[in-house]
């Protein structure tokens, strides 16, 4: 008898337990999903500094770019001329989480800064989009383009008059943040716009992702591009800062984002929501070029 209370005690214990280890279990590969990220200089505030661990992807480094120098010290990714696009399972290995960000700090060149132009896009199987970041300086716009659950492509452009000096020739900072149900730009370390969005469809990581390429051919823009990163927190982004850009624009202590009150400045406005009728989808398709 006392064998078999110890054995139903064991069992009744082990039962409690396992919810617990599988929970660990789940959480464990959900942080191993991100490599730790290497920080710049004075990119996030001084009193986080020490005490951040930034996980994601350096997408220049992904794509084997090398660095050169582009002005004073700071260097950048030679773009060069080839295709700029890979297996997306090498640059994910274990996917994408369903909350990231995306940060970028580019110039533009008088040749392309009316260039319509992927700063970052993911592509399924068949070749066709699943997740589009696009640059449009003719219309001076940024879009987000993503795949919903159900299977439309909805398209959300950010036609914002903040945006205007992104296609200046100067020096900025371009950041996206996605979550599960909304997504919101900041520009030189400023809120520009947040809009609700609807549920995305899972990634396919047999497809291929492409960065920093033409829209009209898929070639690689012509633009200084000093950093393409993802964070795999979309807190990030709005830590922040903009000392790379300028020391006006690095605060001494504050990160943007860092206070409710900083992260809607009184020019913020709301993003408008673009949801093209299929057959415009069609005629326009964002997409690159099957090469």
């Amino acid at each position: 008898m006392r064998h078999a209370g110890s054995w139903k005690l064991w069992l009744w214990v082990a039962m409690l337990l396992l919810p617990a280890s599988t929970s660990v279990t789940v959480r464990d590969k959900s942080e191993k999903r991100c490599p730790v990220l290497r920080t710049e200089g004075q990119q996030f505030p001084q009193e986080n500094r020490d005490k951040l661990e930034v996980s994601g992807f350096d997408l220049g480094e992904s794509f084997s770019l090398r660095r050169t120098f582009c002005e004073g010290d700071k260097t950048c990714f030679k773009l060069g001329s080839a295709f700029l696009i890979r297996d997306t399972i090498k640059i994910f290995p274990k996917g994408l989480p369903d909350e990231y960000a995306i940060a970028a700090m580019f110039r533009v060149r008088r040749s392309t800064k009316k260039e319509r132009w992927f700063l970052w896009q993911v592509l399924n199987l068949q070749n066709l989009p699943q997740i589009s970041i696009v640059v449009d300086g003719g219309k001076k716009v940024v879009e987000f383009m993503f795949r919903a659950a159900e299977g439309d492509v909805l398209n959300y452009i950010f036609q914002n008059r903040e945006l205007r000096p992104l296609f200046d020739r100067q020096w900025h900072k371009l950041g996206v943040g996605i979550q599960s149900r909304s997504i919101s730009l900041y520009m030189d370390c400023n809120l520009i716009a947040s809009q609700h969005i609807d549920e995305k469809d899972a990634v396919d990581l047999r497809g291929r992702t492409v960065i920093a390429a033409r829209a009209s051919d898929g070639k690689p823009v012509d633009i200084e591009l000093h950093q393409l990163k993802i964070y795999c927190n979309s807190n990030f982004i709005a830590q922040d800062t903009c000392c790379e850009i300028s020391d006006t624009k690095c605060p001494d202590q504050d990160g943007f984002g860092s206070t409710a009150s900083s992260l809607l400045p009184a020019h913020a406005s709301k993003l408008s929501a673009y949801l093209p009728v299929e057959q415009e989808l069609q005629d326009r398709c964002q997409c690159i070029p099957n090469k």
